[in-house]
């Protein structure tokens, strides 16, 4: 059973430090620094993590090291390979990806020795925290922004790369708290919610918006509903994306709808009409994250699915789709509280630093450990 109070601590950096400080560290970012501040704080984190390494590996994080071993090995021939047609091959994404699965495995070693108590004093903290640095990004939003009258104005990010990584992050910290809630965990109360909600809004990122809602919808679903709700989504999302991404490479441009919009596509027409060009090789273990700016001409790859077609490759997108079955596996439908916005809003963006998913999925798998335990006994 889980315990009532920390039971790990060594010299003074407890279980529970480093498990508030690997939260904290799946939203902060000063993007604009030479070197974001928040590698020289998570980097050594980790490494501290592992002085609460038990004997006894709990499986999920098991896991969790498993995706990451197997996925620095496809990567590192990916990225060889790769390297012999572009010199001037991007690691550093790479890297960061991974050091996001290992954030997920730490977040899960220091967790569990944490007891129920002291987590919900510490998400109540995070969610304070978030909710401070996200006003404190939109003011810098809003004071650096050229003031000509368009959101568009307003998009660019100090702290980050832009507005839309900003509401990725609101949108999954809103959904774990609508999840905590339902499970009657913790409840960060109207005022915290709304707040977020509003900043959400102030991102100006309409796939994060549409995501809120249909996760959202899901979440206020009947509890015996929710899987086949969640199947006719997942069959409505892949049938609604083929057909828009059919007509556009059949010439009907969505420029009229949204130049942002019609962008989205126009990269996804840049990765069909450039992936027979691309070596088996490649194909098989991906040409490493960030890397799709060599048949771009520069642009980010934004889509979930091109970063998983082209950047990590089959073999590597079979791996991510199987943690993600696991993750389902472990935790249950739950989980569509993360995967319902990974889907609707990585159609726009999906980004190789994405510490807050794999860092929330594994605070969702110890809550759930934790009520089965609670009812267990």
């Amino acid at each position: 059973m889980y315990k009532k109070h920390p039971e790990s601590k060594m010299k003074g950096f407890s279980s529970s430090l480093c498990f508030l400080l690997i939260l904290f560290c799946s939203f902060f970012s000063v993007n604009s620094l030479p070197v974001n501040p928040v590698y020289c704080l998570g980097f050594p984190l980790i490494l501290f993590s592992f002085l609460f390494f038990k004997s006894v590996i709990d499986k999920f994080q098991l896991g969790f090291y498993c995706y990451f071993l197997i996925s620095c090995m496809f990567f590192a021939i990916g990225s060889y390979y790769f390297s012999n047609i572009d010199s001037k091959i991007n690691y550093l994404s790479t890297i960061l990806y991974l050091y996001c699965i290992l954030m997920g495995a730490q977040t899960v070693a220091t967790g569990m020795n944490i007891g129920i108590n002291r987590r919900v004093y510490i998400y109540r903290f995070i969610f304070n925290l978030l909710i401070v640095f996200m006003i404190l990004e939109f003011f810098l939003r809003v004071v650096n922004s050229s003031h000509t009258g368009s959101f568009y104005d307003y998009k660019w990010s100090l702290l980050y790369f832009d507005s839309n990584f900003v509401s990725f992050i609101i949108l999954f910290f809103l959904m774990f708290a609508v999840f905590l809630k339902e499970k009657k965990i913790f409840n960060i109360g109207k005022m915290r919610f709304s707040f977020l909600f509003v900043l959400l809004i102030l991102t100006f990122s309409r796939a994060s918006l549409v995501s809120f809602i249909v996760t959202y919808l899901f979440v206020k679903s009947g509890n015996k509903y929710k899987t086949p709700i969640f199947i006719l989504f997942l069959i409505g999302y892949f049938y609604i994306a083929s057909e828009l991404i059919g007509k556009y490479t059949s010439g009907v441009s969505y420029v009229d709808v949204d130049g942002s919009f019609n962008s989205k596509f126009y990269l996804i027409s840049v990765a069909i009409d450039n992936y027979n060009s691309i070596p088996v090789i490649n194909k098989l273990f991906g040409i490493g994250l960030n890397n799709f700016l060599y048949y771009s001409d520069g642009i980010f790859a934004h889509n979930i699915f091109i970063t998983l077609l082209y950047e990590f490759g089959v073999l590597g997108t079979i791996m991510f789709i199987f943690f993600l079955c696991y993750s389902y596996y472990k935790i249950g439908k739950d989980v569509a509280y993360i995967y319902i916005p990974l889907l609707v809003a990585g159609f726009s963006l999906f980004s190789a630093y994405v510490p807050f998913l794999f860092v929330l999925i594994a605070c969702m798998y110890i809550e759930t450990r934790y009520l089965k335990q609670k009812f267990k006994y």
